[in-house]
């Protein structure tokens, strides 16, 4: 069974930074990229809200006895397969768990041209991952 405290505290954490994310991404493109703490504080709370997606998503999966992820990207996939989410919504959060293990690991300098971008067209992703979620709470049932 789903531990609703823990998903509760993690999508909490999820909208919490999709709230900061906007802010920083509802600036201008010029004065983001001149403005070092933006940058950075954009980079902070992309990680925090992929992480809270991914460890949410991985709570529902194990909970529900889902097959186990072999990699991050599996996670949103295996909801979208077992229709928590839509399958677009997976195959789109499948693609950003690329940018967390870039921001997590430092695999490449980020772009921040395009994670400006991101912020203004990505984020709603994060929301409806959120709803779903959400919403599954409200149909999960002990055995």
């Amino acid at each position: 069974m789903i531990d609703r405290e823990i998903v509760a505290t993690r999508l909490s954490r999820l909208r919490d930074a999709l709230q900061h994310l906007r802010k920083i991404g509802a600036k201008p493109l010029e004065d983001y990229l001149g403005a070092e703490v933006d940058k950075a504080l954009s980079e902070h709370y992309l990680r925090v809200a992929l992480e809270a997606m991914l460890d949410t998503g991985n709570h529902v999966i194990a909970a529900r006895g889902y097959r186990k992820p072999f990699q991050l990207l599996d996670i949103p996939l295996i909801l979208g397969e077992k229709d928590v989410i839509s399958v677009e919504l997976a195959q789109a959060l499948a693609r950003s768990t690329g940018l967390r293990n870039r921001l997590v690991h430092g695999y490449t300098e980020i772009d921040h041209r395009l994670l400006h971008a991101a912020l203004q067209r990505d984020l709603a992703d994060l929301e409806s991952f959120a709803v779903a979620i959400a919403r599954t709470l409200g149909t999960d049932r002990p055995d």
